[in-house]
């Protein structure tokens, strides 16, 4: 299943990227999770970066409808990277999560770019695969749709983060 993401941020190409990189701020979202365990590391590239969190999530803190088709504590890597700034500080990027231990696949590419200088906005190109005979579909269905509230909360806390730094 596809779908596009669109993330609006009240600041430039350059100030989102810094804030994107910054640990303070990636702690911050893993914390949103309510998931202790869970370790971040941000790593620079010439001016690009990458970050990737790792951890193990119980299968209590897993929706219900997942719940019963795993057994154990799932592990998880997700990873997001963001290449040098091109003309206007625009970045291509990619994000993937590993689900050890659950039949799923989440990748998508993306784009951050500004039109005006004030705003930047990032467009993710998402896929979700979840490989279950006959409920994968359901399964992808519900995921997807919880994706509209963590864009809601991702602007929400980055404008906050940006107003404070």
């Amino acid at each position: 299943m596809r779908k596009t993401v669109t993330i609006t941020y009240p600041a430039d190409p350059a100030t989102v990227a810094t804030m994107l990189a910054d640990p303070a701020f990636q702690r911050g979202r893993v914390a949103r999770l309510g998931q202790d365990g869970l370790d971040v590391d941000v790593v620079t590239r010439g001016e690009g970066f990458a970050v990737t969190v790792r951890g193990a999530v119980p299968a209590d803190r897993l929706p219900s409808a997942a719940r019963r088709f795993v057994r154990g504590p799932l592990s998880l890597t997700l990873t997001e990277s963001w290449g040098e700034p091109g003309d206007g500080g625009r970045r291509e990027g990619r994000l993937s999560a590993e689900i050890g231990g659950a039949p799923v696949h989440v990748a998508a590419t993306g784009s951050m770019s500004s039109d005006d200088g004030a705003r930047t906005t990032v467009v993710l190109d998402l896929s979700l695969d979840v490989t279950v005979p006959l409920v994968g579909r359901a399964l992808e269905d519900r995921a997807m749709g919880h994706v509209d509230a963590v864009v809601a909360d991702e602007q929400a806390r980055a404008t906050a983060w940006l107003a404070s730094h």
